[in-house]
């Protein structure tokens, strides 16, 4: 039997009756069937459906500070380019010669034009083909269809958001709650400190619910963002498709539990203890502590592997600090030591999905934000009949 025909049947086997306890109040849910995070068939789908029609975040416009700055970036297996054109103008485009496909970028750096390195086509900023060799004698070629394919991007916060669908919703309707629940953390006032990049052999989605997952933190992060936890300080907001926002005591992210440079300084009313998130579907979670600011992007690079960048966002005022690349590096040390202890347990999970034993198990109460999580993903996924 072929594994095409495997996949499509265990795909085809699950329906709304399938998820019926997963979307049941936590206090009586249980877990989803393994096949969501192990089917290629549902991770197409997740494509077509999620990836392909949401705004999705690739990074901060200082990254992009000066013209000809860019960053080439697969999404979902879509080559991404993404430049500044201009002092005032970021645009994105589909990283892929006219002529065979090959992408014209690679990486991060700075560039006044693009060449596809396979058969020299140029492009400029904008993606318009400047110049295509040998090809004078072509019949009715026309330069001017030939260019890089442009992909909606707009800017929120400090953020840079892309959208692969010309019929989507603007951003400021994607972001509205968001920017209602966490305007006050005034991230267009921060700027990329410290980026920490890792890859898990996990589903994609283990990862987003794990950073909503309260139940571990007293068990895998002892030492680090579980040390302070207290289930008593936990409340917990569901808001549309999915996304949350929650609050807690946890802070700083760091060995020490002391802010490196200070306190936001918007935010000097609140406790040393201070910590929010909330997720802005599909993939993009927000923390935040009294002194940083440090977003999570999970990219699904397949069924069961999966890349997280961590952004830290410190207040502009501090990087004009003393020794300041030094001192931020605790951050980033910290980062890294979370990411690795939840490293282990999510790729086990990953391992025990596909056994023919697996029963997904009962959510405890304070899971209610995985069950939160899950359900918007079902709803868009397999829609309630």
């Amino acid at each position: 039997m072929s594994t095409q025909f495997v996949e499509s049947k265990t795909v085809n086997s699950l329906n709304a009756q399938s998820f019926a306890l997963t979307r049941l109040p936590a206090h009586r849910a249980t877990h989803a069937p393994g096949a969501i995070y192990t089917s290629e068939d549902i991770y197409r789908l997740e494509k077509d459906q999620i990836f392909m029609k949401e705004w999705l975040c690739v990074g901060r416009e200082e990254e992009l500070k000066n013209v000809g700055d860019y960053v080439a970036l697969r999404v979902v297996d879509e080559p991404v380019l993404v430049v500044r054109t201009s002092t005032t103008e970021i645009a994105a485009m589909s990283n892929m010669c006219a002529h065979r496909g090959v992408e014209v970028a690679f990486g991060k750096g700075n560039k006044r034009v693009f060449n596809c390195p396979f058969h020299g086509w140029t492009y400029d900023l904008t993606g318009k083909l400047m110049g295509a060799p040998g090809m004078n004698e072509a019949e009715n070629f026309d330069t001017s269809k030939c260019a890089l394919p442009p992909i909606r991007l707009e800017t929120w916060s400090g953020w840079i958001f892309i959208n692969f669908d010309e019929a989507a919703p603007p951003l400021s309707a994607s972001v509205a709650s968001f920017e209602e629940d966490f305007g006050y953390l005034r991230q267009q006032d921060c700027q990329l400190a410290v980026q920490t990049v890792g890859e898990l052999n996990c589903n994609w989605k283990l990862i987003v619910e794990n950073l909503i997952d309260f139940y571990h933190l007293n068990v895998v992060h002892t030492t680090t963002n579980g040390r302070r936890f207290r289930k008593e300080a936990f409340k917990f907001g569901a808001r549309e498709h999915g996304g949350y926002v929650s609050e807690y005591n946890s802070g700083p992210s760091t060995f020490s539990g002391e802010p490196v440079f200070g306190p936001l300084p918007w935010l000097e009313g609140k406790t040393k203890e201070f910590s929010v998130s909330g997720l802005l579907p599909p993939n993009f979670t927000l923390f935040a502590r009294i002194d940083t600011i440090h977003p999570y992007i999970v990219w699904p690079l397949g069924p069961e592997k999966s890349r997280i960048i961590v952004y830290t966002l410190l207040p502009k005022v501090y990087f004009d600090e003393p020794e300041f690349a030094e001192r931020v590096e605790a951050y980033r040390e910290c980062q890294a030591r979370v990411m690795d202890e939840d490293r282990a347990m999510l790729e086990s999970v990953q391992t025990s999905l596909h056994s023919s034993r697996f029963t997904p198990g009962r959510m405890a109460p304070i899971e209610k934000g995985v069950q939160q999580v899950l359900s918007g993903y079902l709803n868009r996924i397999f829609p309630p009949q």
